[in-house]
């Protein structure tokens, strides 16, 4: 009677290990390679190392936008994914360290990197008007973004670039968040999830 309960133990350890290999959950500050916000009243000047990324509109129309960009070969290779159905989730975590007007911001895809040193709003990337997220910010503190979407375009459009997640403010918004630069800590983090754990 030993062997069967050695056997039925040994199937559930490896059920087990199983589900553990099949769940996986990165999250990285690393990825981020580069941030920078542009602005409209500032058209040939580069953000690129400031310590806040600024996000505004006037009357729905953007006047700062702020860029992230993502090494897709770091999230493909931790987490050992080949598509984009590999990936259940992906959340972008950001710290809004200034509002100066609360409101809505949103989250768009762009398909290539940018350089974080020369990124000016004269000639900037078109990046892509489908509003993949969108979170409400009224405070200061930690906000996420649902990136999931953006993550998913990433791994089946980016196989050899890096991607960019834009981040657009609506109505009469205007919020500073955390850059990578931040002095505090408080730099833009992506997780992501290749299953229920």
């Amino acid at each position: 009677m030993r062997y069967p309960l050695k056997l039925g133990l040994a199937l559930a350890c490896a059920i087990l290990m199983v589900g553990a290999v099949a769940a996986m959950s990165w999250s990285s500050e690393k990825v981020l390679i580069g941030d920078s916000y542009i602005d409209k009243d500032a058209e040939d000047e580069n953000f690129g190392t400031e310590e806040t990324l600024w996000v505004s509109s006037e009357a729905d129309e953007p006047v700062k936008e702020a860029w992230l960009y993502f090494e897709t070969d770091d999230i493909r290779e931790a987490l050992a994914i080949e598509s984009a159905d590999e990936v259940a989730s992906a959340t972008l975590k950001i710290y809004a360290k200034d509002v100066e007007a609360e409101g809505k911001v949103e989250l768009h895809f762009y398909n290539e990197g940018f350089y974080e040193d020369t990124i000016v709003w004269e000639g900037k990337p078109d990046y892509d008007e489908e509003v993949d997220a969108v979170i409400e910010v009224s405070e200061e503190g930690w906000y996420e973004f649902d990136a999931t979407s953006i993550v998913k375009k990433a791994i089946e459009e980016c196989t050899t670039c890096p991607f960019s997640m834009v981040m657009v403010a609506e109505g009469d918004a205007s919020i500073g968040f955390a850059s990578k630069e931040d002095s505090d800590g408080n730099v833009p983090e992506l997780t992501v999830d290749t299953g229920d754990e």
